[in-house]
């Protein structure tokens, strides 16, 4: 009782003179509730159902050029959103805790999602060495990280590895993107024969890169099932 009494006010302490703000506003939170956003933010968010529907948007992309065990989002992509805010915040700002909490809310959803029951391993979409020394981490990592946590499941960042750097997808359309990403990806370390891996980005919108991604690993993994999983899905 005394412990327990005495951690409660080393809290209030701690909140008093570092006050948790929320992830997209900063406005200072009332309540330490595990995602670190507050009321009108998180009630803004647009989450979609995909991790209970085998077939959806995130299928739907990458059919006929990625054979895929399942795919989800967590959340619809749009501008001018909490969403994107945070998005660009975790890509841009130097905000790797919203991709890990981002990452674990996904994961929670796939806790108990149909066909992710047997899912052996993570593994994040890599990002070139001189982008990541630009970031200081790879996103897609950090977004590993989190629903690996919620999943008790392994990360395997060395399972692919990016050969080239030829900056941000960001302002390409969609041929510039497919030209971007084409030879950029091939299979790293590690023996995934007959395991169902669940690759993960921070945004699907082309498809592109997690189709060469995931065609790099089973190129090399013949045997493997591979889902992904996406923190955002743009809508077209």
């Amino acid at each position: 009782m005394i412990r327990r009494t005495a951690r409660q006010l080393l809290e209030g302490i701690s909140t008093l003179f570092f006050p948790r703000l929320c992830l997209s506003c900063e406005r200072p939170l009332a309540a330490q509730q595990e995602l670190q956003l507050c009321v009108p933010c998180f009630e803004s968010l647009a989450f979609t159902d995909y991790w209970t529907l085998p077939e959806n948007p995130v299928t739907d992309r990458l059919a006929g050029r990625l054979p895929l065990q399942r795919g989800v989002a967590l959340l619809y992509f749009n501008r001018d959103t909490v969403c994107q805010s945070l998005i660009h915040a975790l890509k841009y700002n130097n905000r790797p805790e919203i991709g890990r909490q981002l990452g674990k809310l996904l994961g929670q959803k796939l806790r108990e999602a149909p066909g992710f029951e047997d899912l052996s391993g993570i593994v994040p979409v890599p990002i070139h060495a001189k982008r990541r020394h630009q970031r200081g981490y790879n996103q897609a990592e950090i977004i590993a990280a989190g629903v690996a946590e919620a999943l008790s499941l392994p990360v395997y960042p060395d399972a692919l590895l990016r050969r080239q750097f030829a900056g941000s997808q960001t302002k390409r359309d969609r041929m510039a993107r497919l030209d971007n990403v084409r030879t950029s990806f091939q299979a790293g370390r590690g023996d995934f024969s007959n395991q169902h891996l669940l690759l993960i980005d921070d945004v699907l919108t082309t498809g592109a890169t997690l189709d060469f991604c995931g065609n790099a690993l089973l190129e090399h993994h013949p045997s493997l099932r591979i889902s992904v999983g996406t923190l955002a899905i743009t809508e077209n």
